[in-house]
C-alpha cells in the first residue's frame, strides 16, 4: 500500500470509529443531557433518514430552540459542527437500515432508546389524530351510539383487538354490545341488524374483504356504519355512514399494528369518554356495581 492509499485507509477508518461514537453517544446519553440537549437527541434518533436535507435553522424552527444549541451540541459529541455530525450518522443510519425491526426501532437500539422511539411514535399518532378530528361530527356520532338498540363493533387482527376493548368499555356502562372475532358470525350478525342499530368497523385499511362484506350486508339492513379507518380512500369509507380519521406510520415498516392500533385507541377511548359524560350517574352506578362484583372474587 502507498503512502496515499494508507493516509486514505487511516481516515476512514477513524471517520468510521467516531460515526459509531456519535451514534452511540446520543443513544447512552440520554439520561444525562440537559432538556434541551435531550431534545436534539431524541429527534435526530428518530429521524436519521431525514438528515440529509436538515440544516440547524429547520432544527431549531421544529423544536422551538436556538440554532447555537444545536451546534454546542455537536460539539459535544466531538464533531466539529452539526455538518460533521449528520454525515456521520447518515453513513450509520445507512449500515443500519437493513436491520430494522419496527419503524424507526433497528436491532442495536438499547431499550431505553426502543422506549424514547415508541413514546415519540405513539406521541406523534395520537397527536395527529387528534388535531384532525371534526369534533362536531364526533359529537353527533356519539349521540346516535347513544340512541342505538344494539351496536355491533367489528374489527380484524390488530384492530379487533380494539373493537373487542371498546366493546368491554361500553358494555361495562350498560350498552348492547356484541364484538366476535370470527368473521362468519360478524356477517351474520350485520345482516340481522336493523336502521335502529349501528355497526362501528376498525379498520385500519378499509380494505379487508370480510370487512367490507359486514358493513356492506348491515348497510342494506339500514344499520348506520360508522368506520374507524386512515384517510386513504378505501371501500370501507364508501360504505360508511361516517368516518372518523386516525393517522399513524402505518405505510412504514413495521412488525405489529402498534401506531394504528394506538392512533385506534384513541378515538375509541374518546367515544367511550363522550357516551359516558352523556350518561354519567347511570354509568358510575354500573362501573360501581361491577366493581364491587368482581371484588367477591377476591
Amino acid at each position: 500500500m502507498n503512502s496515499c492509499g494508507y493516509i486514505f485507509w487511516l481516515i476512514s477508518c477513524l471517520f468510521k470509529r467516531y460515526i459509531a461514537v456519535y451514534l452511540n453517544k446520543l443513544k447512552a446519553g440520554l439520561n444525562s443531557f440537559s432538556n434541551v440537549e435531550r431534545k436534539i437527541a431524541i429527534y435526530i434518533i428518530n429521524n436519521i433518514a431525514q438528515l440529509k436535507d436538515a440544516t440547524t435553522t429547520s432544527i431549531a424552527n421544529k423544536l422551538h430552540i436556538g440554532e447555537s444549541s444545536i451546534t454546542k451540541f455537536a460539539k459535544k459529541l466531538g464533531a466539529k459542527g452539526f455538518t460533521e455530525l449528520k454525515i456521520a450518522l447518515i453513513v450509520e443510519g445507512n449500515k443500519t437500515k437493513n436491520k430494522t425491526l419496527h419503524s424507526s426501532i433497528n436491532t442495536e437500539d438499547p431499550l431505553n432508546v426502543i422506549a424514547e422511539k415508541l413514546i415519540h411514535e405513539k406521541n406523534v399518532a395520537i397527536t395527529k389524530t387528534t388535531e384532525c378530528i371534526n369534533f362536531e361530527l364526533l359529537e353527533k356520532i356519539i349521540k346516535k351510539i347513544n340512541k342505538a338498540r344494539r351496536i355491533q363493533i367489528i374489527g380484524l387482527g390488530g384492530s379487533a383487538l380494539v373493537a373487542k376493548d371498546l366493546a368491554f368499555k361500553l358494555m361495562k356502562i350498560g350498552y348492547n354490545v356484541t364484538c366476535e372475532v370470527d368473521t362468519h358470525v360478524q356477517i351474520t350478525v350485520a345482516q340481522a341488524l336493523t336502521k335502529d342499530d349501528i355497526q362501528i368497523v376498525v379498520s385500519y385499511s378499509g380494505k379487508k374483504k370480510e370487512i367490507t362484506i359486514a358493513a356492506n350486508a348491515a348497510k342494506e339492513k339500514g344499520a348506520t356504519v360508522i368506520a374507524i379507518t386512515s384517510m386513504m380512500k378505501s371501500p370501507l369509507r364508501r360504505i360508511a355512514d361516517y368516518s372518523l380519521d386516525t393517522l399513524s406510520n402505518e405505510d412504514e415498516w413495521r412488525s405489529s399494528s402498534i401506531t394504528s392500533r394506538t392512533a385506534q385507541n384513541c378515538i375509541t377511548d374518546l367515544i367511550f369518554i363522550g357516551l359516558l359524560q352523556l350518561n354519567d350517574v347511570r354509568a358510575s352506578s354500573m362501573i360501581k356495581q361491577s366493581r364491587e362484583l368482581i371484588n367477591k372474587l377476591e
